[in-house]
């Protein structure tokens, strides 16, 4: 249910916008404010849920994305439905961790947790494929509100059945004190800097609420850096800094999202508003890509990585990334599906799912076993900030470009799509900043034994799981 909700809403997002009646850079929020609050309180949630108890954790938390999933497909106008993305964001935080320490704890060590961990793998990867399917079917025969709505009964059944299926766990008898301030601020500081740069369309760069935001922004994060050197648990513990490769397979595995999930949201703005893809069609036009990320990309992430490395695999299949995603610079109203959109989303969805496994090994792979909790969490924490902060740059320069040829004359859709443009545009320089820090970057990746664990996909959350010979 949670990483269905990504690729759901990606597909409801054209008919969320003009329903509600949003602009381009108002809209992203939709999109980037679940994936910062997910990020910002992460790591704080995982904590609480080894010291509260994972079973408390993860019915507060499902009751907290189910309550915010309702209250969306009620939401009147765009600020009510951003609200509740971040509290499904909230929720999401709250339960992601929890759930699969529950689910592994089920299980003794070796192959009964050997085949539930593929059991989950599997569920998760399928959800990626569902949400564009039935996004599409919800969409186009019951309207936007029906991919909230859709949460509810599904989450209520679970809920109804954790009382009697779900172990208990007790809370610890001594609790740590917990980095809230830390986390606090994180997530303001985050949310500031998107909210600077989708004002930049509307007010100019040099205006004075940019240069406002931007001083804003920069407080925040001082606050947040004195906050984190003072905390007896910080956030991220200074210790994980002497990893070799963990904050530049961190950088991969930011900058992979920052330019395939724009391409994924802008690619549906495309078909649906400038194209003319019912939105049945849309989540058709995706499924495509859906599958072969998940079940042909992922798959393949050891045997390449075996025989190319970790670094040339993240430079090579990041060039096959951009290689796909530039077909989308051609793409006309009128062009053939199969040369345009299922060409581009495939390739480049192909390429950039292994690029982004590849940043993973490399930044975990030296990583010891009392540290693997948390350097998981930064490396999830990239993945949601690369997805806000890449979806909020595209809208942005999209918002700018589609002003400047209003204003030359062209007509709304030839502006949409000139706009979608140059965010594709935005999204394929991202990935090139991807290849570079990779190449610059992955220093010590040749050394990583392989396979010395695998990434366990949960939902938006990835947990590193040890394999021992």
């Amino acid at each position: 249910m949670l990483l269905v909700d990504f690729s759901i809403v990606t597909i409801a997002l054209p008919s969320m916008e003009s329903e509600l009646h949003m602009t381009a850079s108002a809209g992203q929020w939709i999109v980037s404010t679940y994936a910062i609050v997910l990020a910002g309180f992460l790591m704080l949630t995982g904590r609480c849920a080894d010291i509260y108890g994972r079973y408390r954790f993860f019915v507060i938390g499902l009751t907290v994305f189910t309550v915010a999933s309702f209250l969306g497909g009620l939401a009147p106008n765009g600020i009510v439905l951003i609200a509740m993305r971040g509290l499904q964001g909230l929720g999401a935080a709250i339960v992601n961790p929890a759930a699969l320490a529950i689910a592994l704890a089920m299980f003794p060590p070796g192959a009964p947790r050997s085949r539930a961990i593929a059991l989950w793998g599997t569920i998760g990867s399928t959800g990626v494929a569902a949400g564009m399917l039935f996004g599409g079917i919800l969409v186009q025969y019951l309207g936007w509100r029906s991919v909230l709505y859709v949460n509810v009964p599904f989450a209520i059944a679970v809920l109804a059945l954790a009382s009697s299926r779900l172990p208990k766990d007790a809370a610890e008898a001594q609790r740590s004190k917990l980095d809230v301030p830390g986390a606090t601020f994180l997530t303001a500081t985050m949310v500031t800097l998107v909210f600077t740069i989708e004002s930049v369309p509307v007010n100019g760069i040099g205006s004075v609420r940019t240069l406002a935001g931007i001083a804003v922004t920069l407080v925040l994060a001082v606050l947040f850096a004195s906050l984190e050197r003072r905390a007896a648990n910080p956030i991220l513990p200074a210790r994980l800094l002497r990893y070799p490769d963990l904050l530049s397979g961190a950088a991969v595995v930011m900058l992979q999202p920052m330019s395939y999930a724009g391409i994924m949201v802008f690619a549906s703005v495309y078909v649906q508003r400038v194209a003319g893809y019912d939105p049945l069609r849309a989540g058709l036009a995706f499924l495509p890509s859906a599958l072969i990320i998940s079940f042909v990309a992922a798959p393949l992430t050891m045997p390449i990585a075996r025989a190319i490395g970790v670094r040339a695999m993240a430079i090579v299949t990041g060039v096959i990334m951009i290689a796909g995603e530039s077909i989308l610079l051609f793409m006309r109203p009128d062009s053939s599906y199969w040369t345009s959109l299922f060409a581009a989303t495939c390739i480049g969805g192909f390429g950039g799912m292994l690029a982004y496994q590849a940043g993973m090994i490399a930044g975990l792979a030296h990583v010891d076993d009392p540290d693997e909790g948390s350097a998981s969490a930064v490396m999830t924490f990239a993945l949601q900030l690369g997805i806000g902060f890449g979806v909020a740059f595209g809208a942005a320069v999209q918002e700018l470009q589609s002003n400047a040829l209003t204003r030359a004359g062209a007509s709304e859709t030839a502006a949409l799509a000139g706009g979608l443009q140059a965010a594709f545009a935005t999204a394929i320089g991202m990935g090139v900043v991807m290849i570079a820090a990779a190449a610059l970057g992955l220093r010590h990746a040749a050394t990583a034994e392989i396979p010395v664990g695998h990434y366990l996909p949960f939902g938006k959350l990835h947990h590193r799981i040890s394999v021992r010979a």
